[in-house]
């Protein structure tokens, strides 16, 4: 795992999928993966500092209770146009190859309007809560939990 100043930066590592034969663009995108507390199996959800929100596609969504919930109402603008949603709480759980899985309580955006496969990790209420570094040489996904003293730099 990673250390800054003689202290634990990340917790677990686990190596990411890039290939561009993965998106529509065909440019190589970060895909991580990752479980949510009541599925049974991982899915692979694109790693999107620029996202407003995680994102889930309306199946996975729907079969983890997200869907018809009571969380806050919002519009989400995509490159499909504004979409309607509510931005609900779950556990997502980062999996980790080597090290610790992590379990983050992550806000996601839950809509019937998000295509299936659309599975984003976004920067709020889920990136944000989290130490993360890359390692692009080696396709590393480094991640771990908030520190409760940062090293100061």
């Amino acid at each position: 795992m990673l250390m800054l100043d003689d202290l634990p930066f990340t917790t677990g590592r686990a190596t990411y999928e890039d290939s561009p034969l993965m998106t529509s663009e065909g440019t190589a995108k970060i895909y991580v993966k990752v479980a949510l507390s009541s599925l049974p199996e991982m899915i692979l959800a694109q790693v999107d500092t620029g996202a407003a929100w995680s994102i889930v596609g309306p199946s996975i969504a729907g079969s983890v209770g997200l869907l018809g919930g009571q969380g806050q109402e919002v519009s989400l603008s995509t490159r499909l146009g504004k979409l309607n949603g509510r931005l609900e709480r779950t556990t997502l759980i980062l999996v980790a190859d080597h090290g610790s899985d992590l379990e983050v309580e992550a806000t996601i955006f839950a809509s019937e309007q998000i295509p299936d496969g659309w599975n984003f990790l976004g920067y709020n209420g889920m990136l944000d809560r989290i130490r993360f570094a890359l390692d692009p040489s080696a396709n590393t996904f480094y991640f771990g939990g908030p520190a409760e003293h940062a090293p100061q730099p």
